[in-house]
């Protein structure tokens, strides 16, 4: 059926002519079967080691850490930039030095896990304490480390501190845990051992993230984790979950054989499915590119677009499966044709270089691309176009998908959105400016050009200079609960507005936040979403909407993000753990205060201000504050299991945590006081007050309020 479609470019419009996934386990062939293994492996590749899940899912509950992940993530992000920003001749050469880096991480890990052991051979875990588990580790950790590393090495200290939490309680009471597997742990080695065993397979799983290799086939050894991803891909908090679970499952384990079993499972996983659909695409691209540029002029190169979709839908894991239904042939006939005809006017080299003027001058010179011939830059810019309107069209329901009319809309308006982000807006019919090019001498080039052609972002070929007024600065809020303010004031503005320079940020498919920090490691990425981009002053077109926080996720194609030069990234402001290691469980919620507010405190105590030092508290536990709180709630796992809260309800307990907060804050100041003033003034950086909540179970934190809180204050920004 014939369906008009209608060209972003100026000039008027055209017509043209227009499997189901296997089950994740098996069932025995027949009942009463007697397996020759250890009554300890179960049918489905795990074991029973323990009485009953839910005394399993606390456990997993306690050894949980947000700093871990966090720590998880930085390794990904260090291993990416590595990867990238590395001087390499094949691909081989720049995987090479990534696996080089993992194995001195490993091993540097088992030096400092086997330091523990011979440090407290001999020694009960009653009778070992957390600050000697510390003091051991401080001294011990590589001079060399970087911060990624080193806060690494912090999380598996602090496994090893909560593993020992479990054996402590289990000793206490096996009737109230149900876990009496734990009582066989007699000492630290033990604990140390397991870990060993484990952080190899977590680290070579880091490194398949940071390349963007996709995970072994769903198989025996693999499924418990298989079962919960998303189209192959997995989240720093996956990794950091299933981490958890295989340190459970090993402490509880009932002997030997299943212990080995949850090993190699371990391992297993942390083989590469030797598939690398980003890879692929990569080449794709740079192949579509030279024959955009050396194709005819005036000539609908039909061919090659038909030839560079199915890249594009191999890197698109969630859509394999209605393709396969559809058919991908259909998909590539209906797609190219149009797309081919859209772009007749600007293939071949003289055509592709009218794509290019508006950053080959200035733009050019800070990228230091003055070498770069504008017939790439511009072929490259068709070719961002041409993926992203494929990559929009194919995220279609099926049933769209199998209605050639709806398609070849979606193709026509999806490609023009996509030209009106990647080509000149002077090249484009009137409707179509949205000012995302509205800026002299900048667009969007694919990076990093030292590794070509494995782009993984796109940068803004100019920074931006803003004049930023101190509200709008206090509108714009970071992944975490801390705003533009709150940095800058961090950093040492002290008067307003304020001159700042912003780089701007495109996601690919395989960004990770390392690759947009692969110079500045330690910098602050934020959203540019559209009110951000309106906040900072800059063309609307510029912001994108968020599809949600990117910490742990990782950022989406087509996501943006802006850095503000000079901000470096911080510790999250607030922090949740659930212990139950006492008679009565406990929700803390470490409150982190940077060092000039800390400092502010200190000399607001100094003239016994302490209403202003409550208000100083409440506007650091503000609407932005809370609304971390909540997510962080959200990722709590004993609060969670076994279904998750709704959002709302997580936002009424966050906010009912802030008051109690406040309020205990307020009747304690007086006494504590002089314990802040201290803490304050210490050298260490900043302050941790930490909030005690107890609780008799998870289901009156659920459903109750608050009681009065127990108020720690201490130096430095805490995490235990």
């Amino acid at each position: 059926m014939d369906a008009p479609v209608l060209s972003p470019f100026l000039g008027g419009g055209l017509v043209t002519e227009p499997a189901a996934p296997a089950a994740l386990y098996s069932e025995p062939a027949a009942p009463g079967l007697v397996s020759p293994f250890a009554d300890a492996l179960s049918e489905r590749g795990g074991y029973r080691g323990y009485e009953s899940a839910e005394p399993m899912e606390l456990l997993i509950g306690e050894l949980q850490d947000e700093a871990f992940e966090d720590a998880v993530q930085a390794l990904v992000d260090e291993a990416a930039a590595l990867h990238l920003s590395s001087p390499w001749a094949t691909e081989a050469d720049g995987v090479a030095t990534v696996q080089g880096w993992a194995s001195r991480v490993t091993e540097d890990a088992r030096q400092l896990l086997e330091h523990l052991e011979s440090t407290f051979e001999g020694r009960t875990p009653e009778s070992i304490t957390e600050a000697e588990i510390d003091m051991a580790a401080a001294g011990y950790l590589p001079a060399t480390a970087s911060p990624a590393v080193e806060q690494f090495f912090g999380g598996l200290i602090d496994k090893v501190k909560k593993g020992f939490k479990a054996v402590k309680k289990v000793a206490t009471s096996v009737a109230r845990t149900g876990i009496a597997a734990l009582g066989k742990i007699t000492g630290l080695g033990q604990i140390t051992g397991i870990l060993k065993k484990l952080v190899a397979p977590l680290v070579k799983r880091v490194v398949n993230k940071a390349l963007n290799l996709l995970p072994p086939a769903v198989r025996g050894p693999a499924q418990a984790l298989a079962a919960k991803l998303s189209g192959g891909v997995v989240t720093a908090t996956e990794l950091a979950e299933e981490f958890d679970r295989q340190y459970a499952e090993a402490m509880t384990a009932p002997n030997d054989a299943a212990v080995e079993h949850l090993f190699a499972q371990a391992e297993d996983a942390a083989v590469a499915s030797g598939e690398d659909p980003l890879g692929e695409l990569d080449d794709a691209r740079a192949r579509l590119a030279a024959e955009l540029a050396d194709a005819p002029p005036g000539e609908a190169p039909v061919a090659p677009i038909e030839n560079f979709i199915p890249a594009v839908m191999a890197a698109m894991p969630l859509v394999r499966a209605a393709i396969g239904i559809i058919g991908r042939d259909r998909i590539k006939k209906l797609l190219a044709a149009p797309l081919a005809t859209f772009i007749t006017p600007f293939v071949g080299r003289d055509a592709a270089r009218s794509l290019a003027p508006h950053i080959a001058d200035a733009g050019m010179r800070l990228l230091k691309l003055e070498r770069e011939d504008p017939a790439t830059l511009g072929t490259e810019a068709l070719v961002s176009a041409i993926e992203e309107t494929v990559r929009q069209v194919l995220t279609l329901p099926e049933e769209s998908l199998a209605d050639d009319v709806r398609v070849g809309a979606e193709t026509q308006d999806a490609f023009a959105e996509a030209a009106a982000r990647y080509l000149p807006s002077r090249l484009l019919r009137a409707d179509l400016d949205t000012g995302e090019s509205g800026v002299e001498g900048a667009g969007w080039i694919m990076m990093p050009r030292t590794a070509r052609p494995r782009y993984r972002y796109r940068v803004y070929s100019r920074p931006c200079p803003v004049t930023l007024s101190r509200p709008a600065a206090r509108a714009i809020v970071y992944d975490g609960g801390e705003t533009l303010e709150d940095r800058l004031l961090d950093a040492g503005v002290t008067a307003w507005p304020a001159e700042v320079d912003v780089r701007l940020y495109e996601a690919m498919p395989g960004t990770h936040a390392g690759h947009l920090l692969a110079e500045e490691a330690d910098d602050e990425l934020g959203d540019l979403t559209p009110e951000a981009a309106a906040l900072l002053q800059l063309p609307p077109g510029l912001g994108r909407p968020s599809p949600g926080t990117f910490r742990h996720r990782g950022p989406r194609p087509g996501q943006r993000f802006f850095r503000v030069g000079g901000l470096r990234r911080k510790v999250r402001r607030l922090a949740l753990l659930w212990d139950t290691s006492a008679a009565q469980p406990v929700l803390r919620v470490h409150l982190r205060i940077g060092e000039r507010a800390a400092h502010a405190i200190a000399a607001q105590l100094d003239k016994r201000a302490h209403a202003q030092v409550i208000s100083t508290v409440r506007r650091l536990l503000g609407p932005a504050a809370r609304q971390a709180l909540a997510q962080r709630l959200g990722k709590l796992r004993a609060l969670n299991t076994p279904t998750p809260v709704p959002a709302e309800r997580r936002q009424a307990i966050a906010e009912a945590l802030a008051e109690a907060m406040l309020t205990a804050l307020s009747k304690e100041l007086p006494a504590a006081g002089a314990a802040l003033g201290e803490a304050a003034r210490d050298p260490a950086p900043g302050i941790t007050v930490t909030f005690a909540f107890p609780y008799p179970d998870v289901a009156t934190l659920r459903d109750g309020a608050p009681g009065t809180p127990t108020v720690t204050i201490r130096p430095g920004q805490r995490r235990d």
